[in-house]
């Protein structure tokens, strides 16, 4: 619970863009300022480990030298500007380099954070620890073990808040982090099968292309890796734990991705899907508890990150 008696979140991710993505609703949900009305004021605190300096850009007429140089820059503005439409007012990066993807050249970078993590992930933990301390979030939502597609950086991202869930209440652990605070529940965001077949049913019957789409011209060797990165990607239905009703959330979460936008297409996926479709899919974003401190065990399925602390 932060200073203000407010139950506190903190979501953990790698790059700008990512927080949107993937929880942006349950973000605008928290932050909102009627929460009180729920029962009890709660807040919302967004890290990133990286400011994405390497990602792509998808403008073609931005797409040059010159704009990737100060990529870095863009994206935390294009971050404050999406924390602006769901309504977060705290935010914070850890400071590390972007890694870019497995077998890239960042990714042997020394200043990345798949490399330092790799390196000394009690170091490369700190930061968070220090943070975790100071803000004392009740809750901290993060990746599954493969940071949801694979990415090296959203791979740190998960090692990194699983170890500080670990050690930020261990007042033997580098004691010089601030005082010890111990967050009561840890979750992963994932997406269940059942969403991502609907989801791409749904897009598939429009022609539209995602990340979910089967590559054209594969060789058999190349398809059956991507299928089983596919299978990765998403998880059993019955793994679920908690899920987040997000339909009032929907257009802030449509602004905050467009903000992101030398990152995401006006014409992808993301944004092809209308409110109304959204709905019709469930409008929710889905997680798995993956592990508490509460004084009872939880009951589940639960449809609030804070149940059981209010």
């Amino acid at each position: 619970m932060d200073d203000a008696g407010r139950l506190l979140l903190m979501a953990v991710h790698a790059h700008p863009d990512d927080e949107t993505i993937s929880m942006g609703g349950t973000l605008a949900h928290y932050a909102a300022a009627n929460s009180s009305a729920r029962g009890e004021a709660t807040d919302v605190i967004v890290v990133t480990g990286t400011r994405g300096e390497l990602g792509e850009i998808v403008i073609p007429e931005r797409d040059t030298p010159d704009e990737h140089e100060r990529l870095g820059e863009t994206r935390m503005g294009e971050i404050a500007a999406a924390m602006r439409a769901l309504g977060v007012t705290r935010w914070e990066n850890l400071g590390y380099r972007d890694s870019g993807m497995e077998g890239s050249e960042g990714n042997a970078d020394p200043r990345s954070f798949h490399q330092h993590v790799t390196t000394d992930l009690d170091a490369a933990t700190e930061p968070l620890v220090r943070l975790i301390r100071s803000t004392r979030p009740d809750v901290i939502a993060t990746y599954d073990d493969f940071g949801g597609y694979g990415h090296p950086d959203h791979i740190a991202a998960a090692k990194v808040a699983r170890r500080a869930w670990e050690v930020a209440g261990d007042a033997s652990w580098r004691p010089a982090a601030g005082p010890t605070w111990s967050p009561k529940k840890l979750y992963e965001v994932r997406i269940p099968d059942s969403q991502r077949d609907a989801v791409l049913a749904l897009l598939e019957s429009r022609g539209i292309e995602s990340w979910w789409s089967e590559p054209k011209d594969a060789t058999p060797e190349d398809l059956e890796k991507w299928r089983a990165w596919r299978a990765a990607m998403a998880c059993p239905d019955e793994i679920i734990t908690t899920r987040i009703g997000i339909r009032d959330q929907l257009a802030a979460k449509r602004r905050a991705i467009q903000a992101h936008a030398t990152q995401i297409k006006p014409d992808g996926p993301l944004l092809m899907l209308s409110d109304e479709d959204q709905i019709a899919l469930g409008a929710r974003e889905q997680y798995r508890l993956i592990a508490h401190r509460l004084k009872a065990e939880p009951t589940l399925p639960e449809v609030d990150l804070f149940a059981g602390l209010r």
